[in-house]
Protein backbone atom coordinates (compact mmCIF):
# COMPACT_ATOMS: atom_id res chain seq x y z
CA UNK A 1 0.00 0.00 0.00
CA UNK A 2 2.87 2.37 0.77
CA UNK A 3 4.33 1.74 -2.67
CA UNK A 4 0.97 2.50 -4.27
CA UNK A 5 0.66 5.67 -2.22
CA UNK A 6 4.11 6.84 -3.21
CA UNK A 7 3.50 6.11 -6.91
CA UNK A 8 -0.22 6.65 -7.48
CA UNK A 9 0.14 6.81 -11.27
CA UNK A 10 2.49 3.86 -11.73
CA UNK A 11 -0.29 1.36 -12.50
CA UNK A 12 -2.63 3.65 -14.41
CA UNK A 13 -0.42 5.82 -16.62
CA UNK A 14 0.03 4.19 -20.04
CA UNK A 15 3.57 4.02 -21.29
CA UNK A 16 4.39 4.36 -24.95
CA UNK A 17 6.56 1.58 -26.30
CA UNK A 18 10.08 2.86 -27.17
CA UNK A 19 9.80 1.70 -30.77
CA UNK A 20 6.50 3.56 -31.17
CA UNK A 21 8.04 6.72 -29.79
CA UNK A 22 10.96 6.36 -32.19
CA UNK A 23 8.63 5.66 -35.11
CA UNK A 24 6.56 8.80 -34.50
CA UNK A 25 9.71 10.94 -34.40
CA UNK A 26 11.23 9.17 -37.41
CA UNK A 27 8.11 9.52 -39.53
CA UNK A 28 7.81 13.21 -38.73
CA UNK A 29 11.48 13.73 -39.58
CA UNK A 30 11.15 11.82 -42.87
CA UNK A 31 8.32 14.15 -43.94
CA UNK A 32 10.20 17.29 -42.95
CA UNK A 33 10.86 19.79 -45.70
CA UNK A 34 14.60 19.70 -44.96
CA UNK A 35 14.74 16.03 -46.00
CA UNK A 36 13.86 16.77 -49.63
CA UNK A 37 17.46 17.53 -50.53
CA UNK A 38 18.54 14.15 -49.22
CA UNK A 39 15.87 12.33 -51.21
CA UNK A 40 16.95 14.04 -54.42
CA UNK A 41 20.63 13.23 -53.88
CA UNK A 42 19.91 9.69 -52.75
CA UNK A 43 17.81 8.95 -55.84
CA UNK A 44 20.64 10.27 -57.98
CA UNK A 45 23.08 8.02 -56.10
CA UNK A 46 20.93 4.96 -56.75
CA UNK A 47 21.11 5.35 -60.51
CA UNK A 48 24.38 3.44 -60.77
CA UNK A 49 22.81 0.56 -58.85
CA UNK A 50 21.09 -0.38 -62.10
CA UNK A 51 24.41 -2.10 -62.86
CA UNK A 52 23.89 -4.33 -59.83
CA UNK A 53 20.40 -5.32 -60.96
CA UNK A 54 21.64 -6.06 -64.49
CA UNK A 55 24.46 -8.15 -63.03
CA UNK A 56 21.99 -10.18 -60.98
CA UNK A 57 19.81 -11.00 -63.97
CA UNK A 58 22.71 -11.80 -66.29
CA UNK A 59 25.13 -13.70 -64.02
CA UNK A 60 22.85 -15.85 -61.88
CA UNK A 61 21.78 -19.15 -63.36
CA UNK A 62 18.44 -19.82 -61.67
CA UNK A 63 15.31 -17.68 -61.71
CA UNK A 64 14.72 -18.24 -58.00
CA UNK A 65 18.10 -16.72 -57.13
CA UNK A 66 17.46 -13.78 -59.42
CA UNK A 67 14.05 -13.10 -57.86
CA UNK A 68 15.35 -13.52 -54.29
CA UNK A 69 18.28 -11.15 -54.83
CA UNK A 70 16.03 -8.56 -56.48
CA UNK A 71 13.46 -8.76 -53.68
CA UNK A 72 16.21 -8.32 -51.07
CA UNK A 73 17.51 -5.25 -52.86
CA UNK A 74 14.17 -3.41 -52.59
CA UNK A 75 14.23 -2.87 -48.78
CA UNK A 76 17.99 -2.23 -48.95
CA UNK A 77 17.51 0.65 -51.39
CA UNK A 78 14.47 1.89 -49.47
CA UNK A 79 16.60 1.94 -46.34
CA UNK A 80 19.21 4.03 -48.12
CA UNK A 81 16.51 6.58 -48.98
CA UNK A 82 14.69 6.68 -45.64
CA UNK A 83 17.03 5.73 -42.79
CA UNK A 84 19.16 8.92 -42.71
CA UNK A 85 16.30 11.46 -42.56
CA UNK A 86 14.35 9.22 -40.19
CA UNK A 87 17.20 9.17 -37.67
CA UNK A 88 18.60 12.70 -37.84
CA UNK A 89 18.73 14.09 -34.35
CA UNK A 90 18.38 10.72 -32.61
CA UNK A 91 20.74 9.81 -29.80
CA UNK A 92 24.02 8.09 -30.60
CA UNK A 93 22.98 4.58 -29.56
CA UNK A 94 19.99 4.61 -31.94
CA UNK A 95 22.05 5.89 -34.85
CA UNK A 96 24.75 3.27 -34.32
CA UNK A 97 22.12 0.55 -34.05
CA UNK A 98 20.53 1.63 -37.33
CA UNK A 99 23.92 1.63 -39.09
CA UNK A 100 24.79 -1.80 -37.65
CA UNK A 101 21.49 -3.34 -38.72
CA UNK A 102 21.77 -1.82 -42.18
CA UNK A 103 25.26 -3.28 -42.60
CA UNK A 104 24.14 -6.66 -41.18
CA UNK A 105 21.37 -6.80 -43.77
CA UNK A 106 23.99 -6.88 -46.54
CA UNK A 107 25.31 -10.20 -45.18
CA UNK A 108 22.20 -11.83 -46.68
CA UNK A 109 23.59 -11.08 -50.13
CA UNK A 110 26.88 -12.98 -49.75
CA UNK A 111 25.33 -16.44 -50.48
CA UNK A 112 23.74 -14.95 -53.61
CA UNK A 113 26.22 -12.37 -54.89
CA UNK A 114 29.47 -13.41 -53.28
CA UNK A 115 32.16 -10.73 -53.30
CA UNK A 116 29.96 -8.46 -55.41
CA UNK A 117 28.18 -7.65 -52.14
CA UNK A 118 31.07 -5.30 -51.36
CA UNK A 119 29.64 -2.89 -53.92
CA UNK A 120 26.58 -2.50 -51.70
CA UNK A 121 28.84 -1.30 -48.89
CA UNK A 122 29.23 1.97 -50.77
CA UNK A 123 25.68 2.80 -49.72
CA UNK A 124 26.36 1.51 -46.21
CA UNK A 125 29.29 3.91 -45.93
CA UNK A 126 27.16 6.80 -47.17
CA UNK A 127 24.42 6.07 -44.62
CA UNK A 128 26.94 5.61 -41.79
CA UNK A 129 28.82 8.84 -42.39
CA UNK A 130 25.57 10.75 -42.84
CA UNK A 131 24.17 9.59 -39.50
CA UNK A 132 27.37 9.51 -37.43
CA UNK A 133 28.77 12.91 -36.50
CA UNK A 134 31.44 11.65 -34.11
CA UNK A 135 34.81 11.55 -35.89
CA UNK A 136 36.19 8.42 -34.08
CA UNK A 137 33.05 6.50 -34.99
CA UNK A 138 33.28 7.60 -38.62
CA UNK A 139 36.95 6.56 -38.83
CA UNK A 140 36.16 3.15 -37.36
CA UNK A 141 33.24 2.51 -39.73
CA UNK A 142 35.19 3.58 -42.80
CA UNK A 143 38.19 1.52 -41.74
CA UNK A 144 36.07 -1.64 -41.41
CA UNK A 145 34.21 -1.11 -44.68
CA UNK A 146 37.46 -0.48 -46.57
CA UNK A 147 39.64 -3.09 -44.88
CA UNK A 148 37.40 -6.09 -45.57
CA UNK A 149 37.38 -5.72 -49.41
CA UNK A 150 41.14 -5.09 -49.38
CA UNK A 151 41.70 -8.14 -47.22
CA UNK A 152 39.56 -10.18 -49.59
CA UNK A 153 41.71 -8.97 -52.46
CA UNK A 154 44.92 -10.02 -50.71
CA UNK A 155 43.52 -13.43 -49.80
CA UNK A 156 42.26 -14.15 -53.33
CA UNK A 157 45.38 -12.70 -54.97
CA UNK A 158 43.17 -10.05 -56.62
CA UNK A 159 41.59 -12.52 -59.00
CA UNK A 160 38.59 -10.23 -59.57
CA UNK A 161 37.86 -6.51 -59.45
CA UNK A 162 35.67 -6.40 -56.35
CA UNK A 163 38.54 -5.05 -54.24
CA UNK A 164 38.19 -1.83 -56.24
CA UNK A 165 35.11 -1.19 -54.11
CA UNK A 166 37.45 -0.27 -51.22
CA UNK A 167 38.72 3.08 -52.58
CA UNK A 168 35.24 3.92 -53.84
CA UNK A 169 33.77 3.22 -50.40
CA UNK A 170 36.42 5.45 -48.85
CA UNK A 171 35.82 8.29 -51.32
CA UNK A 172 32.03 8.26 -51.01
CA UNK A 173 32.10 7.95 -47.23
CA UNK A 174 34.64 10.75 -46.81
CA UNK A 175 32.64 13.00 -49.14
CA UNK A 176 29.38 12.34 -47.28
CA UNK A 177 31.07 13.01 -43.94
CA UNK A 178 32.40 16.33 -45.24
CA UNK A 179 28.94 17.32 -46.46
CA UNK A 180 27.46 16.29 -43.12
CA UNK A 181 29.96 18.43 -41.22
CA UNK A 182 29.22 21.40 -43.47
CA UNK A 183 25.47 21.03 -42.98
CA UNK A 184 25.98 20.82 -39.22
CA UNK A 185 28.07 24.01 -39.29
CA UNK A 186 25.40 25.83 -41.30
CA UNK A 187 22.73 24.63 -38.89
CA UNK A 188 24.73 25.89 -35.91
CA UNK A 189 25.31 29.21 -37.69
CA UNK A 190 21.58 29.59 -38.31
CA UNK A 191 20.88 28.82 -34.65
CA UNK A 192 23.48 31.38 -33.58
CA UNK A 193 21.92 34.00 -35.84
CA UNK A 194 18.50 33.26 -34.40
CA UNK A 195 19.89 33.55 -30.88
CA UNK A 196 21.54 36.87 -31.73
CA UNK A 197 18.24 38.17 -33.09
CA UNK A 198 16.42 36.98 -29.97
CA UNK A 199 18.99 38.65 -27.71
CA UNK A 200 18.66 41.88 -29.70
CA UNK A 201 14.90 41.88 -29.09
CA UNK A 202 15.39 41.04 -25.39
CA UNK A 203 17.92 43.85 -25.01
CA UNK A 204 15.56 46.33 -26.67
CA UNK A 205 12.73 45.27 -24.38
CA UNK A 206 15.02 45.62 -21.35
CA UNK A 207 16.03 49.10 -22.49
CA UNK A 208 12.40 50.12 -22.83
CA UNK A 209 11.61 48.70 -19.38
CA UNK A 210 14.47 50.69 -17.86
CA UNK A 211 13.28 53.84 -19.61
CA UNK A 212 9.73 53.36 -18.34
CA UNK A 213 11.02 52.82 -14.79
CA UNK A 214 13.29 55.84 -14.92
CA UNK A 215 10.57 58.06 -16.40
CA UNK A 216 7.53 56.98 -14.39
CA UNK A 217 8.97 55.47 -11.20
CA UNK A 218 10.01 58.71 -9.53
CA UNK A 219 7.11 60.78 -10.87
CA UNK A 220 4.43 58.33 -9.76
CA UNK A 221 6.02 57.99 -6.33
CA UNK A 222 5.94 61.77 -5.83
CA UNK A 223 2.38 61.94 -7.15
CA UNK A 224 1.31 59.27 -4.66
CA UNK A 225 2.90 61.09 -1.71
CA UNK A 226 1.44 64.46 -2.73
CA UNK A 227 -2.01 62.90 -3.28
CA UNK A 228 -2.00 61.51 0.27
CA UNK A 229 -0.86 64.87 1.61
CA UNK A 230 -3.54 66.76 -0.34
CA UNK A 231 -6.23 64.41 0.94
CA UNK A 232 -5.23 65.14 4.53
CA UNK A 233 -5.01 68.90 3.92
CA UNK A 234 -8.41 69.29 2.26
CA UNK A 235 -10.14 70.00 5.59
CA UNK A 236 -7.14 71.38 7.54
CA UNK A 237 -5.58 73.78 4.99
CA UNK A 238 -7.54 74.03 1.72
CA UNK A 239 -5.10 76.55 0.21
CA UNK A 240 -2.14 74.25 0.80
CA UNK A 241 -4.14 71.31 -0.54
CA UNK A 242 -4.86 73.28 -3.70
CA UNK A 243 -1.13 73.93 -4.14
CA UNK A 244 -0.37 70.23 -3.77
CA UNK A 245 -3.03 69.35 -6.34
CA UNK A 246 -1.51 71.88 -8.74
CA UNK A 247 1.88 70.24 -8.24
CA UNK A 248 0.31 66.86 -8.93
CA UNK A 249 -1.16 68.18 -12.18
CA UNK A 250 2.23 69.61 -13.19
CA UNK A 251 4.02 66.35 -12.40
CA UNK A 252 1.54 64.23 -14.33
CA UNK A 253 1.77 66.48 -17.38
CA UNK A 254 5.57 66.31 -17.28
CA UNK A 255 5.50 62.52 -16.88
CA UNK A 256 3.06 62.22 -19.78
CA UNK A 257 5.35 64.33 -21.99
CA UNK A 258 8.36 62.21 -21.02
CA UNK A 259 6.39 59.04 -21.71
CA UNK A 260 5.37 60.25 -25.18
CA UNK A 261 8.97 61.17 -25.94
CA UNK A 262 10.19 57.74 -24.85
CA UNK A 263 7.53 55.93 -26.87
CA UNK A 264 8.40 58.01 -29.93
CA UNK A 265 12.04 57.03 -29.57
CA UNK A 266 11.09 53.42 -28.99
CA UNK A 267 9.01 53.33 -32.16
CA UNK A 268 11.98 54.51 -34.23
CA UNK A 269 13.10 51.23 -35.70
CA UNK A 270 16.71 50.17 -35.97
CA UNK A 271 17.40 48.77 -39.44
CA UNK A 272 20.22 46.60 -38.06
CA UNK A 273 17.86 45.09 -35.48
CA UNK A 274 15.20 44.50 -38.12
CA UNK A 275 17.73 42.67 -40.31
CA UNK A 276 18.58 40.36 -37.41
CA UNK A 277 14.89 39.78 -36.64
CA UNK A 278 14.18 39.10 -40.34
CA UNK A 279 16.98 36.51 -40.44
CA UNK A 280 15.51 34.66 -37.47
CA UNK A 281 11.88 34.96 -38.63
CA UNK A 282 12.59 33.65 -42.14
CA UNK A 283 14.67 30.79 -40.75
CA UNK A 284 11.80 29.81 -38.44
CA UNK A 285 9.50 29.69 -41.48
CA UNK A 286 11.99 27.53 -43.44
CA UNK A 287 12.57 30.36 -45.93
CA UNK A 288 16.13 30.94 -47.11
CA UNK A 289 17.14 34.53 -46.36
CA UNK A 290 19.44 36.53 -48.66
CA UNK A 291 20.10 39.69 -46.65
CA UNK A 292 22.67 42.52 -46.79
CA UNK A 293 25.56 42.20 -44.37
CA UNK A 294 25.17 45.69 -42.93
CA UNK A 295 22.61 48.46 -42.60
CA UNK A 296 25.28 51.16 -42.95
CA UNK A 297 24.78 51.25 -46.74
CA UNK A 298 21.47 53.08 -46.37
CA UNK A 299 21.25 56.82 -45.92
CA UNK A 300 20.80 57.66 -42.19
CA UNK A 301 17.53 59.54 -42.74
CA UNK A 302 16.02 56.57 -44.61
CA UNK A 303 16.98 53.77 -42.23
CA UNK A 304 13.84 54.04 -40.11
CA UNK A 305 11.61 53.88 -43.21
CA UNK A 306 13.65 50.95 -44.54
CA UNK A 307 13.20 49.23 -41.16
CA UNK A 308 9.42 49.50 -41.46
CA UNK A 309 9.52 48.31 -45.07
CA UNK A 310 11.68 45.34 -44.10
CA UNK A 311 9.37 44.40 -41.22
CA UNK A 312 6.21 44.62 -43.35
CA UNK A 313 7.83 42.90 -46.33
CA UNK A 314 9.18 39.94 -44.38
CA UNK A 315 5.88 39.55 -42.52
CA UNK A 316 3.98 39.30 -45.82
CA UNK A 317 6.51 36.88 -47.31
CA UNK A 318 6.06 34.57 -44.33
CA UNK A 319 2.26 34.87 -44.15
CA UNK A 320 1.15 34.92 -47.77
CA UNK A 321 3.84 34.16 -50.35
CA UNK A 322 4.55 30.44 -49.94
CA UNK A 323 8.12 31.28 -50.97
CA UNK A 324 11.28 29.28 -50.44
CA UNK A 325 13.64 32.26 -50.75
CA UNK A 326 13.50 35.92 -49.76
CA UNK A 327 15.91 38.55 -51.06
CA UNK A 328 16.58 41.98 -49.53
CA UNK A 329 18.65 44.38 -51.63
CA UNK A 330 19.84 47.61 -50.05
CA UNK A 331 21.49 50.72 -51.50
CA UNK A 332 21.88 54.21 -50.13
CA UNK A 333 18.41 55.32 -51.27
CA UNK A 334 16.52 52.10 -52.11
CA UNK A 335 15.42 48.90 -50.45
CA UNK A 336 13.80 46.02 -52.30
CA UNK A 337 12.21 42.94 -50.69
CA UNK A 338 11.39 40.14 -53.14
CA UNK A 339 10.58 36.45 -53.09
CA UNK A 340 10.03 33.42 -55.34
CA UNK A 341 6.53 32.62 -54.09
CA UNK A 342 3.04 32.87 -55.59
CA UNK A 343 3.39 36.54 -56.49
CA UNK A 344 0.70 39.18 -56.44
CA UNK A 345 -2.90 37.95 -56.78
CA UNK A 346 -4.67 38.80 -60.04
CA UNK A 347 -7.00 41.79 -60.08
CA UNK A 348 -10.33 40.88 -58.54
CA UNK A 349 -8.99 37.67 -57.08
CA UNK A 350 -9.78 36.66 -53.51
CA UNK A 351 -6.53 34.68 -53.19
CA UNK A 352 -4.10 35.87 -50.56
CA UNK A 353 -0.87 37.19 -52.00
CA UNK A 354 2.23 38.91 -50.74
CA UNK A 355 2.24 42.61 -49.87
CA UNK A 356 -1.36 42.69 -48.74
CA UNK A 357 -1.81 45.82 -46.62
CA UNK A 358 -3.75 45.86 -43.37
CA UNK A 359 -6.79 48.05 -42.95
CA UNK A 360 -5.71 49.81 -39.78
CA UNK A 361 -3.83 53.09 -40.08
CA UNK A 362 -0.10 52.95 -39.59
CA UNK A 363 0.14 49.29 -40.61
CA UNK A 364 0.37 47.43 -43.87
CA UNK A 365 0.98 48.99 -47.25
CA UNK A 366 -0.96 52.17 -46.50
CA UNK A 367 1.18 52.80 -43.45
CA UNK A 368 4.33 52.30 -45.52
CA UNK A 369 3.10 54.76 -48.13
CA UNK A 370 2.56 57.41 -45.46
CA UNK A 371 5.92 56.81 -43.77
CA UNK A 372 7.77 56.82 -47.09
CA UNK A 373 6.05 60.02 -48.22
CA UNK A 374 7.09 61.74 -44.99
CA UNK A 375 10.72 60.82 -45.78
CA UNK A 376 10.48 61.95 -49.40
CA UNK A 377 10.43 58.39 -50.76
CA UNK A 378 7.86 56.30 -52.58
CA UNK A 379 6.69 52.68 -52.31
CA UNK A 380 5.75 50.40 -55.20
CA UNK A 381 4.86 46.73 -55.64
CA UNK A 382 5.13 44.41 -58.60
CA UNK A 383 6.47 41.11 -59.91
CA UNK A 384 9.98 40.18 -58.83
CA UNK A 385 12.74 38.85 -61.06
CA UNK A 386 12.56 35.61 -59.08
CA UNK A 387 8.97 34.86 -60.04
CA UNK A 388 7.26 36.11 -56.88
CA UNK A 389 6.35 39.55 -55.58
CA UNK A 390 8.47 42.64 -55.02
CA UNK A 391 8.18 45.52 -52.56
CA UNK A 392 10.35 48.54 -53.39
CA UNK A 393 10.91 51.81 -51.55
CA UNK A 394 13.13 54.47 -53.09
CA UNK A 395 13.89 58.14 -53.04
CA UNK A 396 13.43 58.98 -56.69
CA UNK A 397 16.29 61.34 -57.47
CA UNK A 398 18.96 59.42 -55.57
CA UNK A 399 17.67 56.04 -56.80
CA UNK A 400 18.44 56.98 -60.39
CA UNK A 401 21.96 58.00 -59.38
CA UNK A 402 22.44 54.69 -57.50
CA UNK A 403 21.33 52.65 -60.52
CA UNK A 404 23.59 54.56 -62.91
CA UNK A 405 26.48 54.09 -60.52
CA UNK A 406 25.82 50.35 -60.36
CA UNK A 407 25.80 50.15 -64.17
CA UNK A 408 29.05 52.07 -64.35
CA UNK A 409 30.66 49.75 -61.81
CA UNK A 410 29.39 46.72 -63.73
Amino acid sequence: MDAIARHPQSSTTPRTAPWRSWWSRAWASARNRNARGWYFGACFGLIYQVIMVISIWTSMTTLSQQLLATVLLVPFYAGFLLLPPMNWGERRSIRLTVVGLYWAYTLLFFPLLGADTFWLWILVGAVATTLCEEFPVVVTVIAVLVAVPLLYGFVTDFIDSTFIAAPIIFSVAAMMYGINVQIKSLRELKQAQGEMARLAVVEERARFSRDMHDILGHSLTVVTVKSELARRLVTLDPARAEEEIADIERLTRAALADLRSAVTGYRELSLSTELAVAQASLASANIQAHLPQSAETAAPDLREVFGWVLREGVTNVIRHSGAKNCWVELTRSTMEVSDDGRGLPPAGSTRSGAWEGEDCAGNGLQGLLERAAAAGARVSTGASAHGGARLLVERAGEAAVDRSGERANA
